[in-house]
């Protein structure tokens, strides 16, 4: 029987934890969804972000492989994995502008991304860069959240949430440094450790200091009855990030990966397409009886999918 903690490593276990810190404890919140939406729309959100896990394990056995360069079949299996992630979105009627250009976001970081580990070297930009396009994949659930149930985003909670979606990030990053070191994961803590050794704590913190300051900063532009409330539910999920960081770790030798056995894409296709067919099934329950809209068209053509470094994030 699989426990808990096994059952929380896999794509879906992964996925359910982002829905819940993200969507269902300060996204849902902050944009005072109503109850009735919140059901209709958390497992069409959970289903999209279980798909972008699933991409997960093709950046994983490719981070020292310039995929821009050489075109393998796991940059086929990317092009695949794009088609049904488009697929699923036009059929839940969850395509708009925000959407769109989020996706090219993602596209953008995961080329960065692939890039950087695949030279072996990043520059601070580099991780800046990265770790500001690292929560794309929230982003975009937030944003489709918007287009079903027909509403625009609004600007200013959407600059809001920007860096503390950041700050996030940098706090999990600082409570998984130790593991996410020993298994040759991407970290933002430990390639400011390769840049600037013992100053590393400093340099980073100086970064973390300064997202703050930009979300408190939004913060007090909104009406003051929104403020407290906002502010409860953002700063838990960042709270890590202003707390002491922890010490130096040096890295250790990363085993190879395991050879894939003989029909293991066969598998993760019949999870996928088992997984499209609940989303594009969920899709029609949800728009029975609402006015079909013709979704916008993709603004460029794209070649990846978003997903989530290779950070081994739980939550």
């Amino acid at each position: 029987m699989n426990s808990p903690a096994v059952l929380a490593a896999t794509p879906l276990g992964k996925a359910a934890a982002i829905v819940r810190d993200y969507v269902l404890r300060m996204y849902y919140v902050v944009d005072e969804v109503p109850r009735l939406d919140r059901l209709r729309l958390t497992p069409l959100l959970l289903g999209v972000e279980y798909l972008v896990y699933r991409v997960d394990s093709l950046a994983e056995r490719n981070a020292t492989v310039d995929l821009d360069a050489v075109r393998n079949d796991d940059y086929e299996a990317f092009h695949t994995y794009k088609k049904a992630f488009e697929m699923v979105l036009r059929a839940l009627g969850a395509w708009n502008e925000d959407v769109a250009f989020l996706v090219d976001e993602a596209e953008r970081f995961v080329r960065l991304e692939n890039g950087a580990t695949s030279r072996g070297t990043v520059t601070r930009g580099d991780v800046l860069a990265m770790v500001e396009l690292r929560p794309t994949d929230v982003r975009l659930l937030r944003a489709m959240a918007f287009a079903l149930r027909g509403r625009p985003m609004e600007p200013a909670t959407r600059d809001l949430l920007w860096p503390v979606e950041v700050l996030a990030d940098l706090a999990n990053d600082l409570r998984h440094y130790e593991r996410d070191v020993a298994a040759g994961t991407l970290n933002v803590y430990a390639a400011f450790v390769e840049l600037y050794g013992d100053a590393a704590a400093t340099e980073l913190r100086r970064e973390a200091d300064r997202y703050e300051a930009m979300f408190l900063e939004r913060l007090s532009a909104l009406p003051a009855e929104r403020r407290a409330r906002i502010a409860e539910v953002c700063r838990p999920r960042y709270a890590a990030a202003l707390e002491p960081y922890p010490r130096v770790v040096t890295a250790r030798p990363v085993p190879a990966p395991p050879a894939r056995p003989p029909g293991t894409y066969l598998r993760k296709g019949v999870v996928a397409c088992a997984a499209l067919t609940a989303g594009v099934l969920a899709a029609a329950a949800h728009r029975r009886g609402r006015p079909r809209s013709s979704p916008l068209p993709i603004r460029s053509p794209l070649h990846l999918l978003p997903l989530h470094p290779k950070r081994g994030r739980a939550s």
